[in-house]
């Protein structure tokens, strides 16, 4: 058996929850070639990764942040990853603490069901020049630190007419995200294994703009034009670049996925109402 990777957010919680599984992890055989403990601040720079790591299974222990950031540093290869929900609402590490030990031994195994999630490829263009670039599982973020202005924005999908938003900002989702911002923002839910990217303003300036919802195989342009000071990119929540008028925000389809240990017990339907109340239990 190759590395196994845990990480953890660093509470008492989720570090006990941690330790309990190094010992069990320990004891099963298989043995695991090595255990890696990740504890990394989830807003700063990764640990250096040791050479040679070359995980089986990655566990995420805390909530959707502590999952994005095992994705970025450890899933991107399409190693499955088992998050265990520490957090709030858990939409990505949807295991549960109570069925964590039923899933962790058929997860070590190779026998769990794997759910494969779509990322997009996201890069700044500033002139010629590739400022950023980054896969994406959630979304791409583009907002202003000024409160009181708003944004000039240009979107155009596969170089088509352009249209353009006025609106404290514009958000691109995959399906896998279309729960998180852009669902706050009046977005619509897509279920995940759709082949789909979701475009949504924030707090537009007119009532006639809305969402789209465009193919995965769309190249989505977003071009800033004159606007205020502090405009910044934000990808899945945490990395941030701040923006210049001219600067052109390109999203593709990925070729990476990115592959979750499925709960057995819940499905995505399931999720939403538990999660969100949006539709009544049967009785």
């Amino acid at each position: 058996m190759r590395d196994i990777v845990i990480a953890a957010r660093s509470t008492p919680e989720c570090l006990e929850l941690a330790d309990w599984t190094l010992g069990f992890l320990q004891g099963f055989a298989p043995s695991p070639r090595s255990v890696h403990l990740d504890t990394s601040p989830l807003a700063g720079p990764p640990a250096p990764v040791p050479e040679g790591v070359e995980p089986q299974l990655v566990i995420s222990l805390g909530g959707d942040g502590t999952l994005l950031h095992a994705a970025r540093r450890w899933g991107l290869s399409g190693t499955p990853i088992l998050g265990v929900n520490m957090g709030r609402l858990g939409f990505l590490a949807e295991v549960e603490c109570a069925r964590y030990r039923d899933l962790l031994i058929p997860a070590l195994r190779g026998e769990a069901a794997l759910d494969e999630r779509k990322l997009m490829d996201v890069q700044v263009l500033r002139g010629e020049e590739t400022i950023f670039s980054a896969p994406v599982l959630n979304d791409a973020v583009i907002d202003k630190g000024a409160p009181a202005r708003i944004l000039n924005l240009r979107l155009s999908v596969d170089g088509s007419r352009q249209l353009s938003y006025r609106a404290d900002g514009l958000i691109l989702a995959t399906t896998t995200g279309s729960t998180a911002y852009n669902l706050s923002a009046g977005g619509p839910v897509v279920h995940p294994s759709l082949p789909a990217f979701v475009v949504t303003p924030i707090c537009p300036f007119t009532l006639s703009s809305r969402s789209l919802v465009l193919s995965l195989e769309s190249r989505i342009e977003v071009t800033v034009d004159e606007s205020p000071p502090s405009i910044f990119l934000t990808v899945d929540g945490r990395i941030t670049l701040e923006l210049s008028a001219g600067d052109r925000i390109t999203a593709v389809k990925s070729e990476s996925v990115v592959r979750l240990v499925k709960n057995p017990h819940r499905e995505y339907l399931d999720t939403l109402q538990l999660k969100l109340g949006l539709f009544q239990k049967d009785r």
